[in-house]
């Protein structure tokens, strides 16, 4: 009797803790995309030609520069702070312009720049850290189930020759961890 009681309870605890791990596994799984992106767009330059850093930082959606200007918000799902990464995939071949020659500059909502933008020259992509093959425009984190607005400024820069048969085309994404 005593021996079956042993094997009854073994099996309830094995049963138990594969009741257990399935779920556990799988809350974890499903925070891995606990931020994204509202209002994403493509992110285009085309038929425009390079711009000084002055011109180009100080575009706004008033002006004729309207189309190197996207607002975007990000927004959690997530019960908890949610710590993010925006990140910028840009594409690559023979009618696209090097990376190296777009600028950028990422502000909030009320167009107040971000640190890692405060510098004495504006960045170029390439100048941003690397993150699975995609540019890291700004890491962060949100409150629980919070959301962020941003203003992003790209151009081409006046260091680049123009060629009117080239454009930029990129897109944003989230990855929160």
């Amino acid at each position: 009797m005593r021996k079956r009681t042993f094997f009854i309870v073994i099996f309830l605890l094995i049963l138990l803790v594969l009741l257990v791990m399935p779920n556990t596994y799988n809350s974890n799984k499903a925070n891995k995309n606990y931020v994204s992106i509202i209002d994403n767009q493509e992110l285009v330059i085309d038929n425009i030609l390079p711009l000084s850093d002055e011109v180009g930082s100080n575009s706004s959606k008033s002006n004729a520069m309207a189309n190197i200007y996207y607002k975007f918000k990000i927004k959690s799902n997530y019960s908890k702070k949610a710590h993010y990464k925006i990140l910028l995939e840009t594409k690559k071949g023979k009618n696209f312009i090097d990376d190296r020659y777009i600028k950028i500059l990422l502000s909030d909502k009320d167009d107040n720049l971000f640190k890692e933008y405060k510098t004495d020259s504006v960045k170029v992509i390439t100048g941003l850290n690397k993150y699975k093959s995609k540019y890291v425009v700004h890491s962060s984190s949100l409150k629980d189930k919070g959301e962020e607005e941003f203003i992003l400024r790209m151009w081409i820069s006046d260091a680049s020759s123009y060629d009117d048969e080239l454009m930029f085309d990129g897109k944003l994404s989230v990855d929160s961890y």
